[in-house]
């Protein structure tokens, strides 16, 4: 009975020696998840962050030529500007239309017909209106009772 008993003592504890070295193991790979897990997350912050210093490099390199096409335009635009707006010598002998142009021009505004005098326009009624009676306005008058019939 002596060894039955130390028999039993064995597997008691071989038992519970299983069952603690496998919830330690179990213990351990979850501790090496997490592990892992954590070194993906830092992973993916690490990317996340060169993504964004990327972006702000970029976005900065983009501002610079906006404000360099920026400034190229204000220059054009205060060259034109005194171009434009520049005193320049105005030689009138060159007149804007040729000789035979301006004879011809003359000649049709010598040609035209004197204008009538206009009446004023709180004299007359607006050029949209017809004189008289016109459209639904003639004078006759329609029974409704014959167009429901």
């Amino acid at each position: 009975m002596y060894t039955t008993t130390w028999l039993g003592i064995v597997i008691i504890v071989a038992a519970c020696s299983f069952f603690v070295g496998s919830w330690m193991t179990k213990r351990r790979f979850k501790q090496g998840e997490l592990e892992e897990q954590a070194q993906q997350a830092q992973n993916d912050l690490e990317r996340y962050r060169q993504d964004v210093a990327d972006h702000l490099d970029n976005t900065n390199k983009l501002i610079a030529k906006l404000k360099e096409n920026y400034e190229q335009l204000v220059n054009h635009v205060q060259q034109s500007d005194h171009l434009l707006t520049a005193k320049q010598d105005v030689d009138l002998s060159q007149p804007f239309f040729s000789k035979e142009t301006t004879e011809q021009l003359h000649a049709s505004l010598n040609q035209r017909p004197e204008r009538q005098p206009t009446r004023s326009v709180h004299d007359s009624q607006p050029t949209d209106y017809a004189s008289g009676e016109s459209g639904l306005f003639t004078g006759e008058q329609k029974s409704n009772d014959k167009q429901l019939a």
